[in-house]
């Protein structure tokens, strides 16, 4: 049976289910970090997720489900790495583990790059850990180079890369 899949912005109501979905998909990794820095974590994560409103939440949804998302973040200062970054940024981008395999990471990343590109950007970032292998290696097979300029530590040893893109 065919499914019907819609690529668009979430509505700020559908923000708590967004925050589902993210810690749904992220919840494999809480097995290989340290507990205190994963609850940690994902209270901030959460906290993005419901209450920012700079960023734009761009979502997947198949039969009024949705089943993966990424936020689309205007070029500004970060508030946890104190690092300018002039370009836009893809963050927490999330697919729920039973809907991967089906390229809907890739279409959200393609979204975000065509937007960035409309909106006038010559690049792209984002930034993943070590334990994120599998979403490295997509963002790497797409183009994304490592920036370490971009770097940052939230907690003791856990370091968080940053990836740049020209568009």
């Amino acid at each position: 049976m065919m499914r019907e899949m819609v690529v668009r912005d979430a509505t700020v109501a559908e923000r708590p289910e967004v925050a589902e979905v993210t810690r749904g998909a992220y919840a494999e990794f809480a097995q290989h970090s340290d507990p205190v820095v994963w609850a940690s974590y994902q209270a901030s994560t959460r906290k993005v997720l419901l209450e920012d409103d700079q960023s734009r939440r761009l979502v997947v949804s198949m039969d009024n489900q949705i089943v993966a998302t990424v936020l689309h973040c205007a070029p500004r200062e970060g508030t946890v790495n104190k690092v300018w970054n002039p370009f836009p940024e893809m963050r927490l981008l999330a697919v729920l583990p039973q809907y991967r395999n089906r390229r809907l990471g890739a279409l959200l990343i393609t979204t975000c790059e065509s937007r960035a590109r409309v909106d006038g950007f010559a690049a792209i970032t984002l930034h993943t850990t070590v334990l994120m292998q599998t979403a490295k290696s997509m963002y790497e097979r797409r183009g994304y180079v490592r920036s370490p300029g971009l770097d940052f530590e939230p907690a003791p040893g856990f370091v968080v890369l940053g990836y740049t893109k020209q568009l």
